[in-house]
């Protein structure tokens, strides 16, 4: 037996020891079903919005469709509770934010894998709820949609800045409280894009409109639209309006020279220069697909080891999404967006890339972690915090890949 087939093996083993019932989460009420967390042991014991499309990935395809079921049924719940997906699904977490909007793709994965109609009547009402959300309370002048926070006192904002800039950043320049709380608004955004932290923000994270949030969105409309036409004929119309709509400012704002789109400030009314994974959802979800563009991309950013979550910039600060780390979100990305653009050749090689690395550091250390070093190999070293032993999108996107190319 192989590495991967090793990694594998140890993956399928222990996704039911990672479960957890709601009676023994950290805030029951908002579960109910048991649900996988990222961690088996370690701080990530809650469920991760976004994390939790990937760890799905790999449930589904090793044949763990209710576990998969489940855990979205807990994201609905919490959306039902708070009128939005929190970040995490624990009292403290919900404080602050949300994350990118992926749960209408898990409502698609999970619908594909079951056809449980009634299931997707629910969460398409449930799924408009979200839409409302993001235009009611992320929207900006431009039409575009930003990564932002929930109101919070100026205690609130003080703490979550001395918090960041203190443990995770290593900021030592002194600050009023203004200032802080004026930066702790950029940090909870760049906290709602998933991605805390990374050059790619800086922390100006309130003031960008986002490459992936704005693709999500699109998406979402689209889906939207195609779901409308079951259950709410009269709205088919208004979310293609939207989705037309969106497609337009992706094209009169984020659009470069280059064929790419790339993240707006639309404060400063200027285009980010900086390349990163963010920029293969518009592949992912048919905003673009020229493949000239895409072998632009894929050309700068996948390594030997994997593929980096941003491109090498000369910012002193280390950021753990930041070069030269790689995530589970950066892989799966680019191998879909080079299967949506016909780059079969390419897919297979980020998907046999991803195996590798994380395979070859599982036989040396007998663990799954969360990032990997995209030019070296075996486990990231540009850390904000101590890595934790990871289950979760790890975990999902190897199982997926395993799966895609077995088949």
């Amino acid at each position: 037996m192989n590495n991967i087939e090793k990694t594998h093996e140890y993956i399928v083993k222990n996704w039911r020891k990672a479960i957890i019932v709601p009676k023994d989460a950290e805030t029951p009420r908002l579960y109910v079903k048991p649900f996988i967390p990222p961690c088996i042991d370690g701080p990530f014991k809650n469920l991760y919005y976004w994390d939790t499309f990937f760890t799905n990935k790999g449930l589904i395809a090793d044949g763990l469709i209710e576990e998969a079921k489940n855990n979205v049924d807990n994201l609905v719940h919490a959306l039902e509770l708070k009128g939005f997906v929190p970040n995490a699904l624990s009292d403290h977490m919900c404080k602050f934010c949300s994350q990118p909007p992926y749960l209408h793709l898990m409502f698609s994965d999970v619908y594909e894998a079951t056809k449980d109609d009634e299931w997707l009547k629910t969460v398409y009402f449930s799924q408009k709820t979200e839409y409302n959300f993001w235009q009611r309370e992320r929207s900006t002048p431009l039409g575009l949609n930003r990564y932002f926070h929930h109101v919070l006192p100026k205690e609130e904002l003080i703490a979550y800045y001395d918090l960041v800039a203190g443990e995770r950043l290593k900021l030592s320049d002194e600050k009023t409280e203004k200032e802080k709380c004026n930066l702790a608004e950029g940090f909870i955004a760049v906290a709602e894009s998933g991605m805390d932290w990374t050059p790619r923000f800086g922390f100006c994270g309130e003031q960008v409109c986002p490459v992936d949030l704005n693709a999500l969105l699109y998406s979402l409309e689209k889906r939207l639209a195609e779901w409308a036409e079951w259950f709410e004929p009269e709205q088919k119309s208004v979310f293609e309006e939207a989705a037309e709509k969106r497609k337009r400012l992706f094209n009169e704002y984020l659009l470069a020279n280059d064929g790419l789109f790339y993240d707006y400030n639309f404060v400063t009314k200027e285009r980010s220069g900086i390349n990163c994974s963010a920029q293969f959802m518009p592949f992912v979800v048919g905003l673009l697909t020229e493949k000239e563009a895409f072998n632009r991309l894929i050309g700068r950013l996948l390594l030997k080891n994997g593929v980096v979550c941003v491109e090498k910039t000369e910012d002193t600060i280390r950021y753990q999404w930041g070069y030269p780390n790689s995530w589970a979100p950066d892989n799966y990305l680019s191998y879909e967006a080079a299967k949506a653009t016909g780059e079969a050749e390419t897919a297979k090689r980020i998907a046999e890339t991803y195996l590798k690395t994380v395979s070859d550091e599982f036989a040396a250390s007998g663990r799954l972690w969360e990032k990997y070093d995209a030019a070296l190999g075996g486990a990231a070293t540009v850390n904000e915090y101590e890595v934790p032993e990871m289950l979760g999108w790890t975990a999902g996107v190897f199982d997926y890949f395993y799966k895609e190319l077995k088949s």
